[in-house]
């Protein structure tokens, strides 16, 4: 497959506005962000990102490929409401089956570092990772050592929001600084500026186009449940649940994966798409205690919990129904029951590399 064929296709489709040449072109799930902000993931946005500007010319300066990834530097000129302008972009191209999956343009910042970090934290003493007015987060404590320590108003973008008392063993997010901090040594230097409950695992540059959130490609996240005695102590880290009947509770769980709509298990309207697929469940039995873990594409809000809440009680006998029904219905109003935050866990991120 010649790759710097297909982007020199790529560019041409989106000058003429050639929706069929595009879609010769990229692949299935495909994801395409402009230089000019806008994140597109079906043909359709596709067809209002052609309104919205006219690409006019593509310069392409530089071209480096590595494996199924192209990184490329090029100026564009574009119009605007009739207003010609350029601008200088790097673009990262992720190939699959000779498609391009990603393209991911960013407008080049020549004084600017991105790094990317790896952090583990505590949900329990948070009210979720995004930040938020007069409420500790995750976000606003990592923001606010950032200032202490480079004196620049640093915004992180993480692979995912996590909500009021879930936990991370290993988040990611990154950010642009202007800082002489050497980057794999911003984790240990940033570690003294926050609290206890959140830690730095490690700290590298990226690539400028490197995005936390849209150039992961799976999230595993594990839920714990303690079928034994109740332990206060451990109470904001599982959930105590009795009576389940685990063969059942297996069943159910391993039966979701695969490619599917998951409008029943999210109460959020944030998410236009909820198509997600799940590459693997796993269901392991320690002690008292038993681990749903899940791997997918990615997951909307709620979604692991509602999951989880359910096969719980149909493997109680209080629901005498499926994950599978739950599913076909698409609809958010038939499943009602959601498990704690307590007991979730993102355990890993994975990125095209």
């Amino acid at each position: 497959m010649d790759k710097s064929k297909l982007v020199n296709s790529y560019f041409e489709a989106f000058r003429a506005k050639d929706m069929e040449s595009l879609k010769l072109i990229l692949g299935p799930g495909f994801g395409v962000r402009t230089f000019l902000g806008s994140l597109v993931f079906s043909f359709e946005a596709v067809g209002l990102l052609f309104e919205k500007y006219n690409l006019i010319d593509t310069n392409i300066i530089n071209f480096d490929e590595l494996n199924d990834i192209v990184y490329i530097n090029a100026i564009v000129e574009y119009s605007i409401d009739s207003k010609v302008n350029s601008e200088c972009i790097i673009v990262k191209f992720v190939f699959k089956d000779n498609l391009i999956i990603r393209a991911y343009e960013t407008i080049k910042k020549v004084r600017h570092t991105r790094i990317k970090c790896n952090v583990t934290y505590d949900g329990s003493t948070f009210s979720g990772f995004q930040r938020q007015p007069d409420l500790m987060t995750v976000q606003g404590e990592i923001e606010k050592g950032l200032w202490h320590l480079t004196k620049e108003e640093i915004t992180i973008h993480s692979s995912g929001r996590t909500d009021k008392g879930v936990h991370a063993i290993n988040q990611v997010f990154h950010f642009d600084t202007v800082s002489k901090i050497k980057p794999i040594d911003f984790a240990r230097v940033l570690r003294s500026y926050l609290p206890d409950s959140i830690y730095l695992i490690s700290s590298e540059e990226v690539h400028p186009t490197f995005h936390s959130r849209y150039d992961a490609y799976s999230k595993e996240y594990v839920y714990k449940i303690n079928i034994g005695e109740y332990d206060p102590i451990r109470r904001n880290y599982e959930w105590n649940v009795s009576g389940l009947d685990l063969g059942v509770l297996k069943k159910e769980v391993l039966s979701i994966i695969g490619t599917h709509n998951f409008t029943s298990f999210t109460k959020t309207k944030e998410d236009k798409i909820m198509i997600r697929t799940i590459f693997d469940v796993k269901v392991k039995e320690k002690g008292s205690h038993i681990y749903i873990s899940i791997i997918g594409s990615g997951f909307l809000r709620y979604m692991v919990r509602y999951i989880v809440g359910t096969a719980v009680e149909i493997a109680k006998g209080e629901v005498n129904d499926s994950l599978l029904n739950f599913i076909s219905y698409k609809n958010s109003s038939e499943v009602k029951w959601k498990a704690p935050s307590s007991g979730l866990y993102l355990k890993e991120v994975k990125y095209y590399e």
